[in-house]
């Protein structure tokens, strides 16, 4: 992490194991800032592991995410390398490996064939405990957005979190976030609070719905 003169503090690099292209004609390339607080920054190579690196961080108990990771074998005297998308490392310890493909990219057979291999060498070499394969169809677009948003809101406040936190811990049953961010009495500093609490897996909405003020909630049950 760095922090300036002014005391901003800019998010932490990307651990990649190789750096994307700066630009490309044929697909998207990005940089986005994902984690808590000043958080770290990703790259992706197509608009779909962008897609796919916000889903992946929102997924409940993941602990770790790296990009553009280097998985390296010797099959004979070859030797061979491959980068997965992305690797995430969860509160159990499970390393789940990703690879992103558009749907058009798997028709011929030979990508698919190749990721056979791949899996096969990675997992027998305890390189990850799972290998997926991610493509649009893959991608729920209400899970997309509420990952966006939950994403957008990793700065954290220590009063309006504090704050919220103690309304949740009273919570009885569900709320809407309406409901609960006039319980805080911050205005949108609460409701940008209780959204953390979201992202956190501290509440969770009832229903599979896009994120809003109308959003009922409940508190999760804290497994010990």
């Amino acid at each position: 992490m760095y922090t300036n003169t002014a005391g901003i503090r800019l998010p932490a690099a990307s651990q990649a194991d190789r750096p994307i292209a700066k630009a490309s004609k044929g697909h998207c390339t990005a940089h986005v800032i994902l984690g808590s607080d000043n958080g770290r920054r990703f790259q992706a190579e197509s608009h779909l592991e962008l897609r796919t690196l916000f889903v992946v961080n929102d997924l409940p108990g993941v602990a770790q995410i790296k990009e553009q990771v280097l998985f390296e074998w010797c099959e004979g005297a070859s030797h061979k390398k491959h980068y997965f998308d992305m690797i995430a490392v969860f509160d159990d310890g499970r390393k789940i490996a990703f690879t992103v493909k558009p749907e058009v990219r798997l028709l011929s057979g030979k990508f698919l064939a190749e990721m056979q291999d791949v899996t096969r060498h990675a997992l027998d070499a305890g390189f990850c405990d799972e290998v997926r394969l991610v493509t649009e169809r893959d991608i729920d677009p209400i899970s997309e957005n509420n990952a966006r948003q939950l994403a957008a809101v990793r700065e954290l406040d220590s009063e309006a979190d504090r704050i919220a936190l103690k309304t949740v811990s009273e919570l009885s049953g569900a709320l809407s976030l309406r409901d609960l961010t006039v319980r805080t009495g911050l205005n949108e500093k609460g409701y940008r609070a209780l959204l953390r609490l979201v992202r956190d897996h501290h509440l969770r909405p009832v229903n599979h719905e896009i994120i809003n003020p109308k959003t009922l909630v409940n508190k999760m049950e804290v497994v010990k």
